[in-house]
């Protein structure tokens, strides 16, 4: 189910050339600070919030770049360095080597000695000129003194410091984000379905708030999209805007509702509800309703078995604004 702080998210998109940008910390982590701003905490994580709106259209997702995260332990940043291809120790410096006819190959420390240009060969100990060494930069190992060309690739992350290759990285691509030409339109019906609903409670005798929080039996607080209280008769009524309400969100809504006294209102932005959901509105513990495009609303709406599939049967089930009081009050 769309939540208030995803709507309201979508809504920051409106004005002529806003969009969200990937940000990279220091460390390598990938964040979105203002869309985390924007949103209640209970929204979840908000890279994983935007690319769903991508999904569905009402958000245009730009490639911005690429980052890589450990396999390990999933954390985003990953460091490069190169090993040796003997014994795999990152402690492998490029650095002039010298390699003797003998054979012995070494760094110029190696062949330090009492020769006549100060040289000597540790392997045949013959007293060297210059002349008698080929100096070439290439890698040495300082932990096993292995002597190469090329070292190998590798990353490492600096959370776990578990190092791998780099093909082991989970990719993950970096994307900047506007509002569509369908999301516009998308953000439109719900903004508007939220407030005729919330004008249609006031006509019935209810005090209304908008992107709202209320407060359960535990004290902990809730983001809804409109509250309605009629003070005088002791009445609740919390809304839930979506497109197409699934058993599991509208459940969880229920349960929510319960804890705070209030009967719970669901409308659908597009006329389908989950053949579940249309079960509980059968119920009386729970009034579904449909934002008509000429922006009334209708007890009409059709059931789906699921959200994956197309719409089923057209169906007629009674449901009203002034609905009964929760059984709980």
């Amino acid at each position: 189910m769309v939540s208030p702080g995803e709507l309201r998210l979508i809504s920051e998109l409106t004005e002529e050339g806003a969009e969200f940008e990937p940000e990279i910390t220091d460390d390598g982590a990938v964040s979105y600070p203002s869309v985390g701003l924007i949103l209640d905490d209970s929204d979840g994580d908000p890279g994983e919030v935007l690319d769903r709106f991508a999904a569905r259209g009402v958000l245009h997702d730009e490639f911005v770049s690429k980052v890589y995260v450990c396999p390990e332990c999933d954390a985003e940043g990953m460091q490069y360095t190169s090993v040796c291809p003997a014994c795999e120790s990152a402690h492998a410096i490029e650095m002039a080597v010298f390699e003797h006819a003998c054979g012995y190959v070494g760094p110029v420390s190696d062949f330090e000695g009492e020769g006549e240009d100060g040289y000597s060969c540790p392997n045949c100990e013959m007293a060297l000129q210059s002349e008698d060494l080929d100096g070439e930069r290439r890698y040495v190992c300082q932990e096993c003194a292995e002597v190469f060309d090329t070292p190998d690739h590798r990353l490492w992350c600096r959370d776990c410091l578990y190092m791998f290759e780099p093909g082991e990285a989970i990719e993950r691509a970096l994307y900047r984000y506007s509002l569509t030409d369908e999301g516009e339109q998308w953000l439109d019906r719900h903004q508007t379905a939220r407030r005729v609903i919330a004008e249609t409670l006031q006509e019935r005798r209810f005090e209304t708030e908008i992107d709202t929080t209320v407060t359960d039996e535990s004290g902990e607080t809730h983001p809804v999209h409109v509250l309605a209280e009629d003070v005088l008769l002791g009445e609740r009524r919390i809304v839930s805007i979506d497109e197409t309400p699934d058993a599991e969100g509208v459940g969880a809504f229920r349960e929510l509702a319960a804890s705070v006294d209030a009967h719970p209102i669901v409308v659908t932005t597009t006329g389908t509800v989950e053949a579940g959901v249309a079960e509980r509105a059968e119920a009386a513990d729970l009034t579904v309703l449909t934002y008509q495009p000429d922006g009334t609303l209708d007890s009409n709406y059709e059931v789906i078995e699921d959200t994956s599939h197309h719409r089923s049967v057209f169906q007629r089930l009674t449901a009203a604004v002034d609905v009964p009081v929760w059984k709980g009050q």
